[in-house]
């Protein structure tokens, strides 16, 4: 009899319910979230087509630039239009395993993201500090290897996190206080936990933002040391002005992801909507500053996205 009433509870819908303590004025958030949403789509849709299109294009450092891209799409179809209805029209009902599948793409997302950033530092590393080198490090297979690498990465990581929120009963009531299926949340709906589920994805964001962020620090720190060591200025300035832009994002996304667990922990010493609003700056702001960042300051893909637009 147990099991048959735990069958039915588990198929209920969870209710997102935005942010908490914010929900008389959250509307006026949809404003900022929904210019994010408009980045998103269209700068990382754009440098996918150019790059993908342009023949001129097709070098390792443009690949790379693609990939994070396209991986940056996927906060904009699985997580901004959700987001966007429960601010502008309140209490959004989601599915039962739709919460669960959107908690796999999101965190996904996430772990992609990282590893696509080290790698992307390791190439302009190599490009920089070893450039004879390059060509021959760099090769297709090489960048079919990273990418194979990077799915299979994030999916060992990822795949238990669902999972074990999954696994959890969901007894009493089912009102998620966030604008997504961040875990987090989720798991603060159920009336059972276990030492896994409170502290898996706390474990796994510190032992990878970690070693991914030291990994990132020491390739641009070889290379800040080769740009200072360089006879020309001019290569100087343009190697900081390269690198500049590509830290503040990169410490933009691993600050606030740590930060939302860290709050999380002590999450006595913060209101609620704090740690919501951060789970939900970490995945929407770099997707959509990276287009501006990766893209339009590179000065080949902004001639070639100029291009484009005076054909069209």
């Amino acid at each position: 009899m147990s099991s048959s009433n735990s069958s039915n509870i588990q198929e209920v819908q969870f209710i997102l319910r935005g942010f908490p303590e914010l929900h008389d004025w959250q509307y006026w958030l949809s404003f900022p979230f929904l210019v994010v949403l408009v980045l998103t789509y269209f700068g990382n849709l754009i440098i996918v087509v150019v790059i993908v299109m342009e023949r001129s294009l097709h070098e390792p450092m443009y690949i790379f630039i693609s990939i994070l891209a396209a991986i940056d799409l996927v906060p904009g179809v699985s997580l901004l239009p959700i987001l966007l209805a429960v601010l502008w029209l309140g209490s959004q009902s989601i599915p039962f395993d739709a919460c669960f599948i959107q908690m796999f793409v999101v965190y996904l997302h996430t772990g992609m993201e990282s590893s696509m950033l080290v790698v992307m530092a390791y190439d302009r590393y190599i490009a920089v500090c070893k450039p004879l080198q390059y060509p021959s490090i760099v090769t297709s297979a090489f960048i079919m290897k990273l990418i194979l690498l990077i799915i299979l990465r994030s999916l060992c990581i990822v795949i238990p996190i669902p999972i074990i929120a999954r696994t959890l009963i969901y007894c009493n009531h089912h009102n998620v206080y966030n604008v997504f299926c961040e875990y987090f949340s989720v798991i603060n709906t159920a009336c059972n936990h276990t030492v896994i589920s409170d502290n898996y994805l706390t474990i796994g964001v510190f032992l990878v933002a970690p070693s991914d962020t030291i990994l990132i620090a020491l390739s641009y720190y070889m290379i800040i040391s080769t740009a200072l060591s360089l006879q020309s200025k001019e290569a100087q300035q343009k190697v900081f002005s390269t690198c500049s832009p590509h830290l503040i994002v990169i410490l933009f996304f691993y600050l606030s992801g740590t930060l939302s667990v860290i709050i999380f922990i002590f999450e006595n010493m913060f209101p609620q909507y704090i740690r919501t609003l951060f789970a939900v700056l970490y995945i929407t702001v770099p997707p959509a500053l990276n287009p501006i960042i990766y893209g339009l300051k590179n000065k080949e893909i902004r001639l070639m996205i100029s291009k484009c637009f005076r054909k069209i």
